[in-house]
């Protein structure tokens, strides 16, 4: 049986842990049932994932994603205010350069305590692990892909790593590119984020449209079949 363990909500308070993040919708939730971290906590990322987790749990879980119209902002003020490091893996180097000099613009106190771009094998991979334990960040956020960052930030937290981890997918790439946010406010506010990135973004169509059924009925009937546990955490 698959343990799936999930966070109905962001708080604050999570970023004082040794843990790892990440979050799932429909796409994403594909390369779990490949290879199910132990490890790993998640959000409900969507509202399609966050409404389908709510019916079947019986509670209320959030939509939470990393990006800014969710908790980047909150974890960025956060580190800001208490003088947390923050230790960021992905994108290509420009994009990443860009990021970072984005991200020093809106939050100026910022502690970036390092930084990697999103290209590189185990060897390096492990290496870069051990940069991380040694710059001392508190926070590690890492976009390389559903599967791929996950595995990641794990064997960060087995190399020693030891405050939180979050990944993010492709925010660092989207909003290196974006003019100010990828999402436009209407687009937010209306919660057509996901045909707003069909627009910006066509290889993404796939996913919407066929990896979204296909692993929404998977999932179906993993957990009529008992298949798979979902343990709901306080955060």
């Amino acid at each position: 049986m698959i343990s799936l363990e999930l966070i109905g909500h962001y708080t604050p308070h999570l970023l004082e842990a040794n843990k790892a993040y990440s979050f799932i919708n429909f796409a994403s939730i594909g390369s779990f049932f490949e290879q199910p971290p132990n490890t790993i906590a998640y959000f409900c990322d969507g509202l399609l994932m966050s409404t389908f987790m709510s019916r079947v749990t019986g509670r209320a879980i959030g939509r939470v994603s990393f990006d800014f119209t969710s908790i980047a902002d909150p974890v960025f003020s956060y580190a800001e205010k208490q003088g947390k490091r923050v230790y960021l893996v992905g994108a290509r180097q420009a994009e990443l350069d860009l990021f970072i000099n984005k991200i020093k613009v809106r939050y100026p106190a910022l502690i970036i305590a390092g930084s990697h771009h999103g290209y590189f094998d185990a060897t390096q991979a492990a290496c870069i692990q051990a940069d991380i334990c040694r710059s001392e960040a508190n926070i590690l956020i890492t976009g390389l892909g559903a599967g791929l960052q996950e595995q990641f930030v794990q064997d960060a937290l087995s190399a020693g790593f030891t405050g939180v981890a979050f990944t993010c997918g492709g925010f660092i790439r989207q909003e290196a590119m974006a003019t100010h946010h990828y999402y436009p406010e209407p687009v937010n506010r209306l919660h057509l984020r996901a045909f707003y990135r069909m627009y910006r973004e066509p290889h993404t169509i796939k996913r919407y449209l066929v990896d979204y059924p296909t692993n929404f009925i998977h999932l179906s009937e993993m957990i009529v079949r008992h298949e798979v546990a979902i343990n709901l955490t306080a955060p």
